[in-house]
């Protein structure tokens, strides 16, 4: 008996076949370990839906979920109709119902989306971020999910988590490089302005340091320290060569707020005030503004008992939206960079 295991030991074939057999339990192995994870997603996938309680939908509608065979394609452009027209509450309770519904785990997964946006679009920005959350355990390389992910935690200020979200989304090559890069700057900066921990020297430095490194925040930086630190804002202001990006902050200066002694080298600047009527100590050439609603206001102050003033608007570098007040995200196409600055005169009441 022996002999015969010790020649069937020195048989190539029997090594090839314990191989084969290792290969098969292995293959065998992971297959199972591979139906019990999914199981197992399956399960809290249940159990996630499983705290949205639906509605009441109309009559019409749940006889339509019993009565048709597949209810999901035409309620699901139902709620993005609803969506759409600005009805989140009725949306939400199509897909509330559609989740109670289906049973497949990844007809579940779509209408989760679906709900996920809704509810950030609608301003339920904690239980968006919970189905965005739940559908990247099972998906995590979804890069829509993953940039809204990203968009959520900005808005409710959890700027490291909207960062370390940014991340995974350059990992995986989701976004042009440029806009990366701008929405990584603003980020810097959202957390370093944040900070409570950082003394206030330290962290006026460090914003300044990125903003002439960025580039791209500068009218950020600006309206920081214009809040914040204004004899810095004053230092920095001076370093541009333009201040048409940043009229409005300059706009709203007080006369006793602006140091006219540092400003001598700056006639583009005064010419502001000037326009205001707060500065009269420049020559005739040099008060004459090349921006015409200032020049215009400058002429009515000398010549005109009507006064007039500036309003301002934000126009969005991409989709040409306007806005009353700024912001770096367009709030329509969600596009990041800062806005064109649009100016016009007004009478002055």
């Amino acid at each position: 008996m022996l002999d015969y295991l010790a020649t069937m030991y020195r048989d190539p074939l029997f090594g090839i076949a314990i191989l084969v057999g290792i290969i098969v339990i292995l293959v065998f192995a992971d297959y199972g370990r591979n139906r019990y994870r999914a199981k197992k997603r399956q399960i809290a996938l249940e159990n996630f839906t499983k705290s949205y309680d639906g509605s009441a939908l109309s009559d019409e509608l749940v006889e339509f979920l019993h009565l048709a065979k597949n209810p999901i394609p035409p309620l699901l452009l139902l709620a993005k109709t609803y969506a759409r027209a600005g009805d989140s509450a009725m949306a939400i309770k199509v897909y509330l119902s559609l989740l109670d519904t289906t049973r497949n785990p990844q007809e579940k997964i779509i209408i989760l989306e679906s709900l996920g946006t809704t509810y950030f679009e609608a301003g339920f920005l904690q239980r968006a971020k919970n189905i965005f959350l739940e559908i990247l355990k099972t998906y995590p390389r979804n890069t829509q999910i993953l940039s809204y992910l990203m968009r959520t935690h900005e808005s409710m200020g959890e700027y490291q988590a909207a960062l370390d979200t940014l991340e995974c989304l350059d990992e995986l090559n989701a976004q042009e490089e440029l806009e990366l890069e701008q929405i990584k700057q603003y980020l810097h900066f959202m957390i370093l302005s944040q900070n409570s921990l950082l003394p206030l020297e330290k962290k006026h430095k460090e914003i300044i340091a990125l903003m002439r490194y960025s580039g791209q925040i500068n009218r950020l930086v600006l309206e920081y320290l214009f809040t914040y630190s204004r004899e810095r804002f004053w230092e920095e202001l001076v370093r541009f060569p333009t201040i048409t990006f940043c009229l409005d902050i300059l706009w709203r200066c007080a006369k006793d707020e602006v140091p006219f002694d540092k400003l001598q080298s700056r006639p583009d600047i005064l010419q502001v005030f000037i326009a205001k009527g707060f500065y009269l100590g420049l020559e005739s050439s040099l008060a004459q503004s090349q921006i015409f609603e200032l020049e215009v206001l400058r002429v009515l102050l000398e010549h005109s008992a009507q006064k007039g003033g500036l309003s301002f608007e934000y126009r969005c570098h991409h989709c040409k939206n306007l806005f009353p007040f700024d912001s770096y995200r367009c709030p329509i196409c969600a596009k990041m960079g800062e806005m064109d600055l649009v100016y016009k005169i007004i009478k002055h009441k």
